[in-house]
């Protein structure tokens, strides 16, 4: 993680444009600060805005699915959260507040707080997936892109420029913005959260998501977890804030971000629907731009959206006009409209008549069934009726001179239903009707005709909605197997991740998840100064029951001992096998009195447990080691003072705990 030259970045500090935490959020951060600040100074704070009193009411609530009773009282709801993932919170919705709008003309202000609010729900969604509670991840999704509204609101014509070039030269944003400024967005924003005291791994995490293979991170680890669910949930809120043709062209990427996390099936979908409509809840609070979305499972089985053609684009389809087929073959077309294909490798077509004057009808279902279609002839009535239903034909062809037929209005209800998508839409206009033709363009029609029809125009149109037809049929297959592919990609690594961080034989996490659950919650701890206590757990005797039961026994009682261990500690907490017979729990946010209790809980739960093998009893005790981390330890010294106060506990006769004095 690179961050802006200190100096720098004091200078851009000084100007007072780069983005910041105003009013109450930046009272918190100044209170937070002291070592000795009150919670009741920090619901005092918080109360002093209703806005965001409410809003971190509604997210202890959304926190806490277990509870029998809703959070009404704002001390027990800072309480619940934690006072730092309070500031977290308030920081993220201050910045969204303090910079809805700004000078940069060619920043989207409305669109990039729009993803913003998505991405930070889609975290929330993650953060089981990501090991982070909600209200943290869900303030690095809200900010995670917060260097690019700091590089507008410092240089807004210049960066306007650089925005520019980007889109449309398509050339890398990182690398302008190092030509121009010589810094880029990441470093900018990555400096921004840790001045505002935000946790380093989710500094980290904003500073790679974007790439997060290049950031170099364990196989496994913690902050590659979160990093690649923050690029995921960046992914999710681009595709909530495109159109439907974007959302095509944005789902390869996403479903391969979502199969790293070992996302797939049902779950995404789920995960997806969920997520949406949380946005758009949050969004009418806020007051944040959003927009309803398909469900997801609807989304992935689409069939692709082509760009309409204008009849100048037809010209060059006419010499390439396949033979017509003689009446007898026309006679043989299923009137299933299904997937049956002529000699020519064009499938039958089904094409609905809605509006032909009768004096004209003959000759154009004529040439429809020469070209071997099924024409299908529609009461003028029933045109309203049938575009709100689920068209039965590929193709329609609508005469604008209909006197009760209204291009915009017949457009408009059969693109609002699944298969009127992707119906070609073909409209006949009177001669000198060019105005006209027009409006039924942007209306949604695929195309007009001016009569009289000529046949070499029909039929150019009409293969024309037989290839598109085989097109998007084609490259649905191409994605259904691609999306096959991807979900089995998910299970695997799904499945592969908990292999490589789990014990075989105790299902517990092992030592290298272990050791990295705790270098990033001690990190965590330097930077909130919440306590962290280490307990060291050795099974006494262990030797001697592998020697006289043998080693299958040994794995046995292992086994079950943790699963004992396991369930004396809390959900935040985790347990993993050390090596041996040697267990380690982490006890986060723990001071050590509460350490001391749930340690000695572990023992004696172990104490009282019933182990047999072969029916006979094995009586089985631990002896632990306790020890405090201080503000500057690392993971090292804090194992080997545990371990110290362990053999501390063997000495003084096993089966008890002991703590090391003070903290390490």
């Amino acid at each position: 993680m690179r961050l802006v030259d200190p100096d720098r970045y004091s200078a851009l500090k000084a100007t007072g444009k780069l983005p910041s935490p105003k009013g109450v959020a930046l009272s918190i951060i100044r209170l937070l600060q002291a070592d000795d600040f009150r919670i009741a100074d920090l619901v005092h704070l918080v109360q002093s805005d209703p806005a965001i009193a409410g809003r971190v009411l509604y997210f202890a609530n959304a926190a806490a699915f277990g509870r029998s009773r809703p959070i009404i009282s704002l001390h027990r709801a800072i309480v619940a959260l934690g006072s730092f993932r309070v500031r977290d919170l308030v920081i993220g919705l201050s910045v969204m507040q303090g910079y809805r709008y700004g000078l940069c003309s060619a920043f989207d202000y409305e669109g990039f707080w729009g993803h913003s609010l998505a991405t930070g729900i889609a975290c929330q969604e993650l953060a089981d997936t990501a090991g982070i509670a909600s209200e943290e991840i869900f303030t690095i999704g809200l900010l995670a892109r917060v260097g690019e509204l700091a590089l507008a609101s410092l240089f807004p014509d210049e960066y306007a420029e650089v925005l520019r070039v980007a889109r449309e030269g398509g050339r890398d944003l990182v690398e302008l913005e190092l030509q121009r400024f010589s810094m880029e967005h990441r470093e900018l924003g990555a400096s921004l959260l840790c001045e505002w005291g935000l946790p380093e791994m989710l500094a980290q995490a904003a500073f790679h998501h974007e790439n997060p293979d290049a950031a170099g991170f364990a196989d496994g680890s913690r902050v590659q977890t979160l990093t690649h669910a923050l690029s995921f949930a960046s992914a999710l809120g681009h595709l909530c804030m495109v159109d439907e043709e974007g959302r095509w062209s944005l789902l390869p990427g996403l479903l391969a971000r979502a199969a790293r996390l070992g996302i797939s099936g049902d779950t995404l979908n789920e995960l997806v629907d969920r997520m949406v409509g949380r946005w758009c809840e949050w969004g009418a609070k806020l007051q944040i731009r959003t927009q309803s979305l398909p469900p997801f499972a609807e989304i992935l089985a689409a069939t692709p959206p082509l760009r309409r053609m204008s009849i100048t684009g037809l010209a060059s389809l006419t010499a390439e006009t396949p033979r017509s087929v003689g009446k007898k073959e026309a006679d043989k077309a299923p009137t299933n409209g299904g997937t049956d294909r002529r000699a020519n490798g064009f499938p039958h077509l089904r094409v609905l008549l809605i509006g032909i004057p009768l004096p004209e009808l003959p000759a154009l279902m004529q040439q429809i069934e020469t070209l071997g279609h099924q024409p299908v002839l529609v009461d003028e009535a029933e045109a309203y009726p049938l575009a709100d239903s689920h068209p039965p034909a590929e193709i329609i062809i609508a005469d604008l001179s209909a006197p009760r037929l209204r291009a915009a209005e017949f457009c408009r209800r059969v693109r609002q239903t699944p298969h009127g998508k992707d119906c070609y839409l073909l409209f006949l206009l009177p001669p000198n009707g060019e105005k006209r033709a027009t409006e039924a363009i942007k209306a949604g029609a695929d195309d007009v005709l001016t009569k009289p029809i000529n046949d070499q125009a029909l039929r150019a149109h009409i293969n024309l909605a037989a290839r598109m037809r085989a097109m998007r049929e084609e490259i649905h297959r191409e994605r259904q197997g691609i999306m096959r592919s991807t979900d089995e990609f998910a299970i695997a690594q799904k499945r592969l991740l908990q292999d490589a961080l789990t014990d075989p034989l105790t299902q517990l996490p092992n030592r290298r998840k272990g050791l990295d659950f705790l270098a990033s919650e001690l990190i965590y701890s330097r930077t909130t100064g919440m306590p962290l206590t280490c307990l060291m757990i050795d099974i006494d005797h262990f030797k001697d029951i592998n020697d006289t039961h043998g080693h299958a026994a040994g794995d046995a009682i292992l086994r079950h001992l943790a699963g004992i261990l396991k369930r004396s500690t809390r959900s935040e907490d985790m347990v993993f096998r050390y090596g041996g017979e040697e267990f380690v729990a982490i006890l986060t946010r723990a001071p050590k009195h509460n350490a001391e209790q749930i340690a000695e809980r572990m023992r004696m739960h172990i104490e009282k447990a019933v182990f047999r093998w072969n029916k006979q009893r094995i009586p089985v005790t631990i002896s632990i080691g306790l020890a405090t981390a201080g503000r500057g330890v690392d993971s090292t010294a804090l194992i080997e003072t545990a371990d110290t106060a362990l053999y501390k506990a063997k000495k003084e006769g096993r089966n008890c705990v002991v703590c090391s004095p003070g903290d390490v």
